[in-house]
């Protein structure tokens, strides 16, 4: 590891000293995300042993770039750099400095006078995906105060290099690669705290030196030949200097350049990686976000346009933790859009034209089928079940047929007669596949490497003809009853409640009838009007049932035996009768919202976002209005236009509310203890109106797809499967 980095990287030697194009790919390496003349620094995949390749060395002849470059990484590399990182001054503080993007005005570019029709240059850095030129242009006066060492001059450059990879590994979707001029300028100009325009009285001769006009527009055109020289979508640069600075680090909102002071102020040398990367951020279009910026919540910021929804001064409870608020190579879920970062289109299969999948026939899953904590995506297609495994940067493997049954066409199966599901039936981490049948339910194990064992059938129940079961009368689900870590099963048959706890080894116990309630003709339970679920709301790790009824909100807690207590009423309200809830307009959760591991109540009413916080013995807090959004009135949601899911975006063990609407992808932040932050519209896709997403055509999911705790959004679109990383 790099820095503090949590990806491995390594330097390769190419032949292109001219670094231009798409980056080189290195078999059995991941991505390049820095690129120095021939030395590139690529991504190693993690656990993996390293393939041969050619790795730099002293006496390959390097230019000073490809040195500088590859010193950098060795510096990043080493035991004392990785150490001052662990204990870098002020970390996770918020920023304390005014504005960036204003305090130092930016000069109005000019264009030279020519033609009528001359237009002005493209944009240098509208959106942060892709090939990125960037300038680092070290500035030295003629006395000692004002020059650096060249111990100084390469602590720039690994400072660069690890903030830049922190993007680069953040969204490895993005496809993000940097390639790199270096420019050591010496002027004569003494220092002057009174001039009038600090950064120029420097900034102009050294552009001179390196041969541009003495002026701004020289800095554009500097950028603009590194665009053409490296062939890069975008391009930027960096000045470093020891010359007195109106302010120590300051950007321009989409380029062309950025400032930094070497001394970094009170954050100091060791932060110039954090600061630079933040001052990257308003490069790409991101806003301040702390305090002290002035900063607000609103605004029309970056490639997508979207508020400033983690504003300090105006965000529920100041906001989360993010590179643009403060100290921390963290983002939050508005930061990523700034940027400009979109869905990406990983798979051209399981989509409503890549490949014909229809939600009336193919459900569609993601679950984790090897137990390597990342989740996979598993179709059931017309030939059988169809298989993706999920690797660490968020992509997905080629689809392959792993089970030629549980198929529209291979075994006959109906979405509207047949439940499928993936859940560990046998405790090893793996999820397995359990469908419900016409002779019962059947079973196939996963091996752990995207195969799975014969399917067999487990119980001669549970069926469509093996007990008469239906999909429109006689809920099912898997859930760990028990506590013991293996998904048992639970069905809503006429009679009531019915369980078949797991052996563990792919079979079940007898099937038996735990309550005789919760079911169509005991207690008069209708699939249309009472929602069931199975949820954990003592945090004893077993799952309880929770049935939305005619009088309210009832419970049944697990005894961990396949038994459960006395249903009782636990809420009346959330119910048909009581409150007037509907199964076609108010959509009903259960998710842990304030990080203790009981599961709480989130209810979509019609005035907004309802919660009843479960106190952990079977009873809950009050219900609460927490958000008057999400909701039928309130917003104007549909059950058959927006999908809405309860999610832990930010990683902090609080499932957030993500509402896919019109518009977008909204957010509401769970701040604990049932409170939760003003929505915000954090993606500009997966919409209704944006993207032209349907729910009977294309299916949503919010789930931690890369194993890093946040859940990011993945949807199943015309084309394919589109992810976009929180």
């Amino acid at each position: 590891m790099a820095g503090d980095i949590s990806v491995t990287e390594r330097a390769v030697l190419g032949t292109d000293a001219n670094q231009r194009g798409a980056a080189p790919a290195w078999p059995g390496l991941g991505h390049t995300i820095h690129r120095y003349g021939r030395v590139s620094v690529v991504t190693s995949p993690a656990g993996a042993a390293a393939p041969p390749a050619p790795e730099p060395g002293d006496t390959d002849g390097l230019t000073e770039v490809e040195r500088l470059g590859l010193g950098a990484l060795r510096l990043r590399e080493s035991a004392g750099y990785r150490a001052a990182k662990r204990r870098r001054p002020r970390h996770a503080e918020v920023w304390d400095m005014p504005d960036c993007t204003t305090i130092v005005p930016t000069p109005t570019p000019t264009f030279s006078a020519g033609a009528a029709d001359a237009t002005a240059p493209a944009p240098t850095s509208s959106y942060l995906e892709g090939t990125v030129a960037v300038g680092i242009v070290i500035v030295q006066g003629p006395t000692p105060d004002l020059q650096f060492s060249n111990d100084e001059i390469l602590k720039v450059v690994a400072e660069v290099q690890n903030g830049l990879s922190f993007y680069a590994t953040t969204n490895p979707l993005a496809g993000i690669s940097f390639s790199y001029d270096i420019q050591d300028v010496a002027v004569t100009v003494p220092a002057d705290p009174n001039a009038g325009d600090l950064e120029a009285l420097w900034r102009n001769p050294a552009m001179a030196a390196i041969g541009y006009s003495a002026d701004f527009a020289g800095v554009g055109a500097y950028v603009e030949d590194l665009r053409g020289r490296f062939g890069t979508r975008w391009t930027y640069c960096g000045f470093f200097t020891k010359y007195p600075l109106s302010h120590f680090a300051y950007a321009s909102i989409g380029g062309p350049r950025l400032v930094m002071q070497y001394a970094n102020d009170g954050w100091g040398p060791d932060n110039i990686d954090r600061v630079f990367a933040h001052e990257t951020g308003h490069i790409f279009g991101c806003p301040d976000e702390y305090a002290t910026s002035k900063c607000d919540c609103g605004g029309s910021w970056g490639r997508f346009g979207l508020a400033n929804g983690n504003c300090e001064n105006c965000a529920g409870g100041g906001g989360v933790p993010c590179l643009m608020k403060g100290n921390t190579f963290e983002v939050c879920e508005f930061t990523p859009a700034h940027l400009g970062w979109a869905p990406q289109l990983l798979v051209r299969n399981y989509g409503y034209v890549a490949g014909g999948w229809r939600v009336d026939k193919h459900p569609r899953f993601l679950a984790d089928i090897t137990g390597d904590k990342r989740l996979d995506i598993v179709g059931f297609g017309d030939a059988g079940v169809w298989v993706s495994p999920g690797h660490s940067d968020g992509q997905f493997e080629t689809p392959r047929l792993s089970v030629n049954n549980f198929g529209y066409v291979a075994g006959g199966w109906r979405v509207e007669k047949h439940p499928r599901f993936l859940a560990d039936i046998t405790g090893d981490g793996k999820a397995d596949i359990v469908g419900f049948g016409d002779a019962g339910a059947w079973v196939a194990v996963s091996n752990g490497d995207s195969t799975f064992q014969p399917m067999k059938l487990a119980i001669n129940n549970f069926g469509y003809n093996a007990g008469g079961w239906r999909v429109e009368k006689h809920p099912r689900f898997l859930a760990d009853i028990t506590g013991d870590g293996k998904a048992d099963i639970v069905g809503f048959g006429d009679a009531g409640a019915w369980v078949a706890v797991s052996n563990g080894d792919g079979t079940f116990q007898p099937m038996k009838l735990a309550i005789n309630n919760f079911g169509y003709n005991a207690g008069g339970w209708r699939v249309e009007q009472h929602p069931r679920f199975l949820a954990d709301i003592t945090g004893d790790g077993k799952a309880d049932i929770i049935g939305f009824g005619n009088d309210g909100v009832w419970i049944a807690l697990s005894n961990g035996d396949g038994t459960f207590q006395p249903m009782n009423l636990a809420i009346n309200n959330f119910g048909y009768n009581a409150g007037g809830w509907r199964v076609e307009k108010h959509p009903r959760f259960l998710a842990d919202t304030t990080g203790d591991g009981k599961a709480d109540i989130v209810g979509f009413g019609d005035a907004g976002t309802w919660v009843a916080v479960s106190n952990g013995d079977g009873t809950f807090q009050p219900m609460a209005l927490v958000i008057n959004n999400f909701g039928y009135n309130a917003g104007g949601w549909r059950v058959e236009k927006h999908p809405r899911f309860l999610a832990d975006t930010t990683g902090d063990g609080r499932a957030d509310v993500v509402g896919c609407g019109d518009a977008g992808v909204w957010v509401s932040r769970s701040l604990g203890g049932g409170q939760f932050d003003a929505p915000g519209r954090v993606i500009a896709n997966f919409g209704y109106d944006a993207g032209g997403w349907r729910v009977d055509q294309h299916p949503r999911f919010v789930a931690n797809i890369t194993g890093d705790n946040r859940a990011d959004v993945l949807g199943f679109g015309d084309a394919g499967v589109w992810v976009h990383r929180t």
